[in-house]
């Protein structure tokens, strides 16, 4: 635990809180005294001994959350075996594998003394067969541990370390079965194919945790190139801390944005020239076409219904589309917006009533923080406004369609694409992960007539250019 709460605090230090010597001290006899067990408990004493002022405390908060997600607090005199005791023997020791290593970062000798007959899988295969993310994510987090993913000191180093994480949980096994697997019956080739994309997932998540690693442990110069980054971050690893660099960029694109559409817009209007208007309007000058006359085609600005679910890791790109489509409300003055997790409910009256990014806290706080329910939220989206729905609507759906496998809602998303001029359903996680687990990406894919991945504020500032194309 001293080794965990270093860290810690060199996070803390890193993200501007001042520490003392005699403040390091204090937090190692609260530990000591209070244990780790009860998370809550921990979180308010590290944060009386740790943090001054209000500022240190809301940085606290934030860095408290990331480092411990997937942090597992052990005292010093506990054993090494399994953090979690309901875990089945076979399973790996916080994410190495016994009897063969430490996978193919190491103990290569163990690994090659493996031999997996037709019906043996490495553990790894036989994780990913099962579909266990919850063991797997926790693996990796060990596994980071083992390599030093904490150690990190520049996001260059992110291949480097995904690498090791994958080889030190035993990729090269996984690989081996996949090949093995790949030339034998159909029955195993079609087990091969299904390894070969959960791999692929598996993979993602590995660059997610040295994303979040990254994002922790950078050092200040790091920071800065990162800063530079963040369009192409992922939303979900942004930390607290750069949300007013992020808010800043969302508020820079938008007017971007609409400068270029009123651009656009006024060569646009001019249309195309109507010959017979314009000679006739010039006979009043002896035929000399003074005052041209113009086709002007009108068009109907669209409507755009964004439901953004605003539950878990999802909160934090709804929180972006939200201000990316109500920082162009000049343009696009027609949105209405809906935020959901087990139920849905509008909010379009508090973006009226508040300031942007406090009527996006708003929203998450009346409708997050609970288990979504796709099922009953696009029910709820039907009842309240099917009848509404037109040649002229977008329907633009932020979630990652994970139902907690309840009902998806498939029926009443059918209905609403019926009637709309076009649905989009952006997705925050990547392909490679739809339809794994509770995923009914696959499936609602159908009844939309475009589906995208979209987690970065690149990924936003396109969604909302093709909106406003439609505008011009």
């Amino acid at each position: 635990m001293d080794a965990t709460l270093a860290d810690f605090i060199r996070v803390l230090r890193s993200a501007g809180v001042r520490i003392s010597v005699s403040e390091t001290i204090d937090a190692h006899h609260a530990v000591k005294q209070i244990g780790v067990t009860h998370r809550p408990v921990l979180k308010q004493a590290l944060g009386a001994t740790l943090a001054k002022t209000d500022e240190e405390h809301a940085l606290f908060d934030g860095c408290f959350e990331r480092f411990f997600s997937f942090q597992e607090l052990r005292g010093d005199e506990e054993p090494t075996e399994s953090p979690e005791p309901e875990q089945p023997p076979e399973a790996p020791d916080g994410g190495g594998q016994p009897g063969r290593g430490t996978g193919g970062g190491g103990g290569g000798s163990d690994a090659d003394s493996v031999t997996h007959t037709d019906d043996q899988l490495a553990p790894l295969s036989d994780q990913l067969r099962d579909a266990d993310w919850a063991q797997m994510t926790a693996d990796i987090a060990a596994a980071g541990q083992r390599v030093g993913s904490n150690r990190v000191v520049s996001f260059v180093q992110r291949g480097r370390f995904t690498r090791a994480i994958a080889d030190e949980l035993g990729l090269r096994e996984l690989d081996e079965d996949i090949a093995r697997l790949d030339a034998g019956t159909d029955e195993q080739r079609a087990l091969a194919a299904a390894l070969e994309r959960a791999r692929g997932a598996w993979m993602d998540r590995i660059r997610d945790h040295v994303e979040r690693q990254i994002a922790l442990f950078a050092d200040p110069e790091d920071r800065r190139l990162m800063r530079e980054r963040l369009p192409q971050l992922k939303l979900s690893h942004v930390d607290r801390r750069h949300y007013a660099d992020m808010q800043e960029l969302v508020r820079k694109m938008a007017r971007r944005l609409a400068s270029l559409h009123q651009r656009k817009r006024k060569v646009a209007r001019r249309g195309q020239l109507d010959v017979r208007r314009t000679l006739r309007t010039g006979l009043a000058y002896d035929g000399i076409p003074f005052e041209p006359r113009w086709r002007r085609v009108k068009k109907d600005q669209p409507r755009i219904m964004a439901l953004c679910d605003v539950s878990g890791s999802v909160a934090s790109v709804a929180r972006f589309l939200l201000m990316f489509l109500y920082g162009v409300n000049d343009v696009l003055p027609k949105v209405r917006s809906f935020a959901f997790s087990d139920h849905l409910g509008e909010v379009t009256e508090l973006f009226r009533e508040l300031p942007l990014e406090q009527a996006v806290l708003v929203a998450q706080q009346r409708h997050g923080d609970r288990s979504s329910d796709y099922g009953r939220s696009l029910r709820d989206f039907e009842n309240l406004c099917l009848t509404e729905i037109d040649h002229r609507t977008t329907v633009l759906i932020l979630g990652d369609a994970r139902s907690n496998y309840g009902d998806p809602g498939l029926s009443s998303l059918r209905k609403v694409h019926q009637r709309a001029r076009q649905v989009l359903w952006l997705n925050p996680e990547a392909r490679v992960q739809w339809g794994y687990g509770d995923s009914e990406m696959p499936a609602l894919a159908t009844a939309c007539h475009r589906v995208r991945v979209c987690n970065t504020l690149k990924h936003l500032e396109q969604v909302v250019q093709d909106l406003m194309r439609s505008a011009v």
